[in-house]
């Protein structure tokens, strides 16, 4: 075993766990509420469990709801009185359920948010240790000694909730500024009473807390502990600080789950970490405070390799790890980690395809109500099952096993050559090119894409296993069709730059051609063209070493992302110093500058090299499609044949067409 440390059994409280891989919380827990959720959303919970995580948990379930439900649209009840809402409680059980049958630990997420609550309905508020007025613009009222008392209460009346339920235990957030920071955070907490001023007062509310739920569920209930390390803010509260507090926390709970980060700058204080972070992000935050306790200690935040799990655990910075966002690119991390697999395994670009930022987090660009983002949450880039409408191990086989020939082997092509394969059918998979890849190509030198990298590689690696024919270097035409023998044609030929009517654009490069060493830029580069290429690409430039401005029309650059992960891209070029100018017109390139005119007038951008990205386009198959069809064979169209797009589009299409082949 390449990894005996990752794969040894870890005892915590009386519960022997499996190996060292726990899932992180994950999909709302009430979301089960709606018939309409519960397949999929088992589904996501479950395949943890079935890959081979020793714990699954289920996320952020609210302890009320009054001052603590974070998201609308839940149906409120009595968490003291299961019998009043039976529907709810049995499909709340179901988690539990389905995990264990798999032999996993399951446990249920409690959270308060505190300060962080937007009122929905009436007699809802946002109380706080202080009065202040959160980030929503919502007043937070100063909470007493009754609210203490009441929310203390309704921590350990959900947690007997889930324990009737059939889960093994509860987490207990305590971390990503919700109500638990809130109170250790000298930042956040100036109260001048006895839960003010000193960490052994600011632990107070949250040692009761913590007192309530282990006296209400008995001894040998799992209680664990979801902590920040650090909250990333300037006097706010450090791994010191919080290994105290886990320290007096210990007679209560049975382990420590370290994260890190405040809502209110989720990105930047890598609650939910961004691929401009470094991967681990609290490993060695954790190592501090497992110098505090003699719990288990774990961390999440970024951890997609078993390689950087093993050495983690080996060196004793940690007992095991959390993953996250990693069990929806490859809820078979566990299994193929443990076969030898791990080149196989499809890691997280950590692009917040799942989960792109809540409205209650400020993001007012997501094209998304709070209400569809519960329903939305768990979809991934690079897993074309996540978050699928239907179950596929239900899937019928193929009726018959036919001959598809697949043009184009970027990621669409060569998932769709993965699927279908995997489905028994007989596949040809061809491009132009001389090699796998597509336009993901451009992956083996951006310094900023060493997961999509590997996605790439991935995809590569997982057609040469498999009895697929790759002919590469070929060409798909309408004369020599017939020669492949094939009973359909999946059109995976990608998509290919724009070049627009913009006076001097001979001037100019395509972006790609930079990747590709076609053109190799000087000092100074202009690009013209802020969109996701053009900002990535400028980014990309800055970071070797060039000067770079970049030029959009538009109001703001990336204007085809949102939420968090344009906050990141964005916020990470401002730190490397690119040159940004959104609403600003392109009006001419020559061989050493563009002229631009914005409302400061007129002005002309000295530049050793002018690159441009201002849109793809599908490549051209009409004649091609014709001519399969016109011979009677099934086609298929996917990924940026349809319309340019995002990998997410070329994966899902690309997998719903093979599974189409041979029925």
């Amino acid at each position: 075993m390449k990894f005996p440390h990752l794969f040894a059994p870890m005892q915590v409280g009386k519960v022997t766990y499996r190996n060292r891989i726990v899932s992180a919380p994950m999909a709302f827990g009430l979301i089960v509420q709606n018939p309409a959720a519960r397949d999929f959303t088992y589904r996501k919970l479950e395949s943890g469990a079935k890959g081979g995580n020793a714990c699954v948990i289920v996320g952020e379930t609210d302890v009320n709801f009054t001052d603590a439900v974070r998201i609308p649209g839940f149906r409120p009840f009595d968490f003291a009185k299961p019998e009043e809402d039976m529907d709810t409680f049995q499909a709340v059980g179901e988690y539990a359920r389905r995990i264990q049958s798999h032999g996993a630990v399951a446990l249920a997420e409690l959270v308060h948010c505190g300060k962080e609550k937007v009122p929905f309905g009436p007699g809802q508020e946002a109380v706080g240790p202080v009065e202040c007025t959160n980030l929503a613009g919502v007043k937070v009222r100063a909470m007493n000694q009754a609210d203490m008392d009441r929310i203390a209460n309704d921590f350990a009346v959900a947690a007997t909730y889930m324990q009737k339920a059939g889960f093994d235990g509860v987490l207990i957030h305590g971390g990503h500024g919700f109500l638990f920071t809130q109170f250790l955070s000298p930042l956040m907490n100036t109260r001048d009473d006895q839960f003010g001023g000193s960490l052994e007062n600011r632990a107070k509310f949250p040692l009761q807390i913590l007192k309530a739920v282990r006296e209400a569920v008995g001894p040998d209930f799992l209680v664990e502990l979801r902590i920040d390390g650090t909250d990333h803010q300037p006097g706010g509260i450090t791994a010191e600080e919080t290994g105290r507090f886990v320290a007096m926390a210990e007679p209560y709970i049975t382990s420590v789950h370290v994260t890190c980060g405040i809502y209110e700058e989720s990105v930047k204080s890598g609650t939910e970490s961004s691929m401009f972070h470094p991967h681990g992000l609290n490993i060695d935050t954790a190592a501090i405070i497992k110098g505090y306790t003699k719990l288990p200690v774990g961390a999440v935040g970024g951890i997609n390799a078993p390689e950087m799990c093993e050495q983690a655990i080996a060196e004793g910075k940690v007992d095991f790890v959390i993953l996250g966002r990693q069990m929806l690119a490859d809820p078979e991390f566990a299994h193929k980690a443990e076969c030898g697999q791990e080149d196989c395994i499809r890691r997280c670009l950590r692009c917040y395809k799942c989960f792109p930022g809540s409205p209650e987090e400020g993001y007012d660009d997501l094209p998304y109500t709070s209400e569809e983002l519960a329903l939305y949450v768990g979809h991934c880039t690079i897993n074309p099952l996540a978050h699928l409408p239907f179950d596929p191990d239900t899937l019928a086989p193929a009726s018959k096993c036919e001959t598809v020939l697949i043009v184009g082997a970027g990621a669409a092509g060569m998932q769709a050559a993965i699927t279908a394969s995997d489905r028994g059918q007989k596949v040809i998979l061809v491009d132009e090119a001389d090699y796998m890849g597509g336009l993901l190509r451009f992956t083996d030198v951006d310094v900023d894409k060493p997961d999509l990298r590997n996605f790439k590689n991935v995809l590569v690696r997982e057609v040469e296993r498999r009895d697929i024919e790759v002919r590469l270097g070929t060409k798909v035409t309408p004369e020599n069709l017939d020669s492949f023998g094939a009973d359909g044609v999946i059109f995976a030929t990608g998509s290919v730059p724009t070049c627009p009517p913009v006076p001097g654009i001979e001037h100019a490069w395509k972006t790609m051609d930079m990747y590709d060493g076609k053109v190799k830029p000087g000092h100074k580069v202009v690009m013209v063209g802020g969109g996701l290429v053009g900002c990535e690409a400028g980014l990309y430039l800055q970071k070797i070493g060039h000067e770079v401005t970049v030029v959009e029309m538009l109001d703001r650059l990336a204007n085809e992302s949102f939420g968090m992960y344009r906050e990141a891209l964005i916020w990470e070029m401002e730190k490397c110093g690119v040159g940004m100018m959104p609403k600003t017109r392109c009006l001419n390139i020559t061989a050493n500058s563009v002229e631009v005119e914005n409302a400061d007038g007129v002005h002309t951008l000295e530049a050793d090299t002018v690159l441009f990205a201002l849109g793809m386009k599908s490549v051209d198959i009409s004649q091609l499609k014709q001519a399969a069809e016109a011979k009677g064979l099934k086609t298929w169209v996917v990924g940026d044949a349809i319309q340019p797009g995002k990998v997410d589009q070329a994966t899902r299409s690309a997998y719903l067409a093979a599974i189409e082949v041979g029925k």
